[in-house]
């Protein structure tokens, strides 16, 4: 993540608001190897481009008319179960993530409680079955099609395993690596489990996601290429982003 990412994903999970002594606290515990020099850098160039606004010494605000980024929020068993898997598979690269994170974006809200682990591809066997211990009551499947999601998962909570696609835009909230809005927005155009915001709905999602939070669409383009989906999502994207 960029310097400029860190310092907006932080202001905006702090309602806007960054105090220098604070941020800089919070960047040496989350970013040990991170440079302080860099980052005060890249506050003076954010000021200068009316990204941030100075509103005391050490006290910044995010422009009142600028859309903040998406903050996904992490709940208890999510970084739980990132812990505990984490720790087994210290090497392999991980996203956890909900489906639920789309439900204020959409017009009629089901009732969904999926959660979505993705790691990577040669691990993902073992993590399934270690996976299963871990999740309690949840429905555990491993690359699930669509048939296998209705007939398995559908209507009951669940996790599922998948790969993780290399180079995916994710971001680190709250020590769990997460999707960011980038991400979920290309996987529910293309994943199975998500068959049912196709049509009006997707581009209810779209248009409110733009209208609500910034988003890189350089970002999603990238990774749509990487799952072979760039056309349809650079047609959503124009369709729904102006």
């Amino acid at each position: 993540m960029t310097n400029r990412k860190i310092i907006l994903y932080y202001a905006a999970s702090h309602g806007g608001i960054l105090m220098r002594k604070d941020f800089v606290s919070w960047f040496e515990s989350s970013y040990p190897s991170g440079s302080v020099r860099s980052m005060d850098t890249e506050l003076r160039q954010m000021v200068a481009a009316g990204i941030l606004e100075r509103t005391g010494y050490g006290q910044f605000r995010l422009c009142p008319d600028l859309k903040p980024p998406y903050i996904p929020a992490v709940s208890p068993e999510m970084k739980t179960l990132f812990s505990g898997i984490q720790e087994r598979y210290p090497y392999a690269d991980f996203c956890i993530w909900q489906a639920r994170s789309i439900s204020s974006f959409m017009q009629h809200v089901p009732s969904i409680d999926v959660m979505i682990l993705e790691t990577d591809r040669s691990a993902a066997e073992a993590v399934y079955e270690d996976a299963r211990e871990m999740a309690g009551e949840r429905m555990v499947l491993l690359r699930p099609t669509e048939k296998e999601y209705r007939l398995y998962a559908s209507g009951t909570p669940s996790l599922l395993v998948k790969d993780l696609i290399s180079e995916a835009p994710v971001i680190r909230v709250d020590g769990v690596t997460t999707a960011s809005l980038e991400k979920i927005l290309v996987d529910i155009t293309i994943a199975p489990e998500f068959e049912f915001v196709r049509g009006a709905e997707l581009y209810t999602i779209y248009e409110n996601a733009d209208q609500m939070y910034r988003i890189g669409k350089k970002a999603m383009l990238r990774y749509a290429t990487r799952r072979g989906k760039k056309d349809e999502i650079e047609k959503l994207i124009k369709s729904t982003m102006p």
